[in-house]
């Protein structure tokens, strides 16, 4: 990602657009090989037509995809649409477009309205730039988001740091590096060496007939005098492709520097960054103008909710679903490795081997045991709960007059009787009071003291407080649900 200028306006309207292609051709003109890409809106695609007529317009293959699929969807075109973007060759092209006109004619309507270059065989052979998606303004927009809740000074001035810090940082790396071509570039290179199988048949040192081994057979023309091959991926991209590699790799001196673009030089990426960003004091210190006028902020619209600080995500883009395990075989969500339907045994077997096969989880039950803690008084057979799993038992006296006796129930905390050699504990059954809270609201029952470094109190307030009378009995009323 290399910024060249950035421009803020409130909307995406032609003018707006119009405005800010006429300031990008005032700072770097109209070069030979210029090549624009958008994605498919109108403003901006017409802001490119007015302004740079010559330049080469390209449209964003992402944003196509997602207007063409709101049409037209299914195998036939999740095959064949993204290969004929990236086919390099219009002979490629032509194979997965006829596939796609077949399935769907109506489809066809894809060249008519869609007239900007979306194909990597209809790219030109000056710019050297292969990318069929705008994805670097989309780095960008990522690289920002962080600071887009800043006044409009203050966020200019920070964007400013942020390329200074970058521009300085690969300005130390260019220093550093010694050769021709970037390091990166000849790795990539080097690792595509490995995996060729391709036959050359030289027809001079400079020219020469690749084929592929199988599969489909295709033969293409090499020529590294020209730095050219039939299937076109050297021309555009500005990198020798699997073909031109497995011929420079046949030769005994060639070296693969030697065939590779001037720009993935060194030089160009030390040229690149070989300008220093001024530095600037804060804004307070900034000189006053005066232009006879003050200059209000304008008046934004009050939408509702809080200000979103994300970009909304179209309804084609993968949104990653939250609390969902993330399989290590598939990379997807929503299921365990061991548990995985689809998938190549020899993985599973693989991770089988490191982890262990999944261990089952045991229920774990609560014993009623380590709730009863021993009483305070003098019997050492005696076993008391604490006071707030107290059971509660109070007696019912069936007679003629069907009365209970005077006062009410008394409630009597139940102990039970504990065996040390048998180790059993009989606990009696809780039965509710058939009188109403009122009326056994003036009994105060004998709660016994727990102490507080009981391993009952261990995960309870430590401040005792007796149980509330209204408590005692459970309420006639049924809900209405």
């Amino acid at each position: 990602m290399y910024p060249v200028c950035m421009g803020v306006f409130d909307s995406e309207t032609n003018e707006n657009w119009i405005w800010f292609m006429q300031l990008v051709r005032q700072a770097i003109g109209s070069p030979r090989g210029l090549t624009i890409c958008t994605d498919a809106g109108q403003p901006v695609m017409i802001g490119v037509k007015e302004v740079f007529p010559e330049a080469e317009h390209r449209e964003c293959m992402f944003h196509l995809v997602s207007n063409f699929n709101k049409k037209f969807h299914g195998k036939v075109f999740d095959d064949h649409l993204w290969a004929a973007a990236y086919s390099w060759n219009p002979y490629l092209f032509e194979q997965n477009w006829v596939a796609m006109d077949i399935a769907k004619p109506a489809a066809a309507a894809l060249r008519k309205w869609h007239t900007r270059l979306w194909s990597r065989c209809q790219f030109s052979t000056i710019s050297k730039v292969d990318y069929v998606t705008n994805n670097l303004a989309e780095c960008f927009n990522n690289w920002i988001k962080h600071h887009k809740s800043l006044n409009l000074d203050d966020f200019f001035d920070k964007l400013r740091q942020l390329i200074m810090i970058m521009w300085n940082r690969r300005r130390k790396v260019a220093r550093k590096l010694v050769g021709l071509i970037l390091p990166h570039i000849i790795k990539k290179l080097n690792a595509k060496t490995r995996e060729l199988n391709l036959e050359v048949v030289e027809s001079s040192e400079e020219v020469a007939e690749v084929t592929a081994l199988g599969g489909s057979g295709f033969r293409f023309v090499v020529n590294l005098l020209d730095r050219t091959c039939s299937c076109r991926q050297w021309e555009v991209s500005g990198l020798p492709c699997k073909h031109g590699l497995a011929f420079i790799t046949s030769l005994t001196n060639a070296r693969i520097e030697n065939y590779v673009d001037s720009c993935y030089s060194i030089h160009k990426f030390r040229a690149a960054y070989d300008q220093l960003i001024p530095a600037m004091v804060d804004k307070n210190q900034w000189p006053k103008s005066d232009h006879g006028f003050f200059m209000f902020p304008p008046l934004l619209k009050a939408t509702a909710g809080r200000p979103k600080t994300e970009r909304y995500k179209g309804c084609s883009e993968k949104k990653r679903k939250s609390c969902q395990h993330l399989c290590p075989i598939c990379k997807d969500y929503g299921h365990h490795w061991h548990k995985r339907k689809k998938g190549n045994p020899d993985d599973i077997a693989a991770i089988l081997a490191v982890r262990g096969p999944p261990k089952k989880r045991t229920k774990t039950t609560k014993s009623a045991q380590s709730s009863i803690v021993p009483c305070e008084d003098d019997s050492p057979s005696a076993m008391r709960f604490p006071p707030s799993q107290i059971l509660e038992k109070t007696t019912k006296q069936k007679g003629k007059g069907g009365k209970s006796g005077s006062g009410g129930a008394k409630r009597q905390p139940i102990c039970g009787e504990h065996d040390v050699a048998k180790k059993k504990t009989h606990v009696a059954v809780k039965v509710h009071a058939k009188r109403k809270s009122k009326e056994v609201a003036g009994i105060t029952p004998h709660l016994p003291m727990v102490p507080l470094d009981s391993p009952a109190m261990g995960t309870r307030s430590k401040k005792f407080n007796p149980a509330s009378p209204a408590m005692s009995t459970r309420s006639k009323r049924r809900l209405s649900l």
